[in-house]
């Protein structure tokens, strides 16, 4: 069997060093030099609580009163100030000025009235000289000359006499646009809308005159009546003159007077207005609308016949949409078309094709519908509309396509309302006019490389319904066609653009 190892009993006894009591005290002294030692340390290393500071350069709160204690003690005493002042003073003018300190230019050594005399400035005694004069300045203007009254009138004479006769060459019309340019300063708002009417019916291109008559309008507007503030309106759109500042106060302007003096046919003249310019007041056509709203069931025919498609598609919210047109179909707007006139029946089937192709989602009542469809089959059984000529921009291209590329190419096409010129299948150019087709604003710098050109709204209708009926429409700007005096360059230039699609000549 295994040997069993025997467990010493619980109870035995052990046996520990002992420690003397001279080591007992030599611990308990030890202990407490430490302490002392420790608390010694501290008492000069740790700070007091007028030492404590947040941020290692935060400054104690008493150190701004460190140095206190040596002036508690003593008395302060200010000797009293003498009852003289001496001020010595030293005139140094007399002393030759140093060569460092001279004038560098030895026009600053003379007086300045000398020089201005020299360079032909006013002399002593001019009114420049005088001081400014508030009770002058108030003062009312002056009229205007009798001899520069009498030049404006047959200046006017002479331009207006020229359009009756036809005579509309432009090199004669850029020299009236530079006597027209020295006159307008002193004319008043009624000569200058003259002005404007004569250049706009003969056409007259040149934006640097269109520009200077705006400005000149913008400073007659405050004092215009609101007829001639709608006549404003009117001939700024026959011209195309696109300046924002001034129909914003134009448009300001007119929403002051609405609930005045204004008539139902001056809202129909804004809004045509705002609508052929492509410019948008929301406060003055919301609250032309507004006020228009429970008249529209009143209107007359000839009021209808005012306002523009153009003005229909753009401006009239949904409901003003639909209570204009259903006033036509209560009216029987253009039916019968041979008792139509031309013009009218022309701008009601534009209406028609914008309504049926251009993408507007308006409702229209069942009366409305049929009296779109009555219109459009009058006037697609009579087909009375005849043709626009071509320019003779379009006459040269057709010649080039016909002669020079053997092209089967059409000159003109009609197509419904719209008279499509130059088709080559079912492609059709687009010949841009400078005067019609373009919008004069004041980045028409001719002189600008980059100046800006915005299309017209009713080019831009005509081009998107023409693309809707499924025409490819190429545009051609006229001035870059006159400026190839080669058949061989226009012969390429076309062939580019059948070809390769949009192009421009212009860097």
């Amino acid at each position: 069997m295994a040997a069993v190892t025997k467990l010493p009993s619980p109870s035995a006894r052990r046996i520990y060093p002992r420690v003397s009591a001279s080591e007992r005290a030599k611990l308990r002294f030890r202990h407490v030099r430490e302490e002392t030692e420790f608390q010694s340390f501290c008492a000069k290393t740790a700070p007091g609580e007028e030492e404590l500071r947040e941020d290692v350069i935060e400054k104690p709160q008493t150190d701004a009163f460190r140095h206190d204690v040596h002036y508690m003690a003593t008395h302060i005493s200010i000797a009293p100030p003498d009852s003289k002042l001496e001020l010595t003073v030293r005139d140094t003018r007399a002393r030759p000025m140093p060569a460092s300190l001279g004038p560098v230019h030895t026009a600053l050594e003379q007086p300045l009235r000398a020089a201005a005399l020299e360079r032909g400035f006013a002399p002593p005694g001019h009114p420049s000289d005088e001081f400014y004069d508030a009770a002058a300045a108030r003062a009312p203007p002056q009229p205007v000359p009798d001899i520069t009254q009498k030049l404006e009138n047959e200046f006017l004479e002479t331009i207006e006499g020229s359009c009756l006769t036809g005579e509309v060459e432009p090199e004669l019309w850029g020299q009236y646009a530079k006597r027209a340019e020295e006159l307008l300063i002193t004319m008043p708002i009624d000569r200058i809308l003259r002005v404007l009417k004569a250049f706009v019916m003969a056409k007259y291109r040149g934006a640097d005159l269109l520009n200077r008559i705006a400005a000149e309008l913008a400073r007659e507007i405050k004092t215009a009546s609101s007829t001639r503030l709608c006549q404003v309106f009117h001939w700024l759109a026959r011209a195309g003159i696109r300046d924002q500042t001034l129909m914003s106060l134009m448009g300001n302007e007119a929403l002051f007077r609405l609930s005045d003096d204004f008539v139902l046919d001056m809202y129909l003249e804004v809004m045509n207005a705002h609508a052929r310019l492509d410019l948008r007041n929301p406060r003055l056509v919301n609250a032309m609308l507004r006020e228009m709203a429970p008249f529209f069931r009143d209107l007359s025919k000839d009021q209808l016949s005012a306002v523009a498609p153009l003005t229909v598609m753009t401006l009239f919210t949904d409901e003003a949409r639909v209570a204009y047109l259903s006033r036509c179909a209560e009216l029987n707007l253009g039916l019968p078309v041979r008792m139509t006139q031309p013009e009218v029946l022309k701008q009601l089937r534009l209406l028609e094709d914008c309504l049926r192709l251009d993408y507007h989602p308006t409702t229209l009542p069942a009366q409305v519908q049929i009296w779109l469809q009555n219109l459009r089959q009058e006037s697609e059984a009579l087909d009375n509309m005849e043709p626009d000529p071509l320019s003779p921009v379009e006459e040269d291209i057709l010649r080039v396509l016909q002669q020079e590329m053997d092209v089967a190419v059409t000159g003109c096409f009609p197509d419904g309302v719209l008279t499509l010129h130059l088709v080559v299948g079912k492609t059709v150019l687009q010949v841009m006019d400078e005067y019609e087709d373009y919008y004069v604003t004041p980045a028409m710098n001719p002189n600008n490389a980059q100046r800006q050109r915005l299309i017209r709204a009713e080019s831009k209708l005509r081009q998107r319904l023409i693309w809707r009926r499924g025409w490819r429409v190429l545009t051609l700007d006229a001035d870059e066609w006159k400026k190839l005096t080669d058949d061989i360059f226009k012969k390429d230039l076309l062939e580019e653009l059948l070809v390769h699609g949009q192009k421009s000549i212009r860097p």
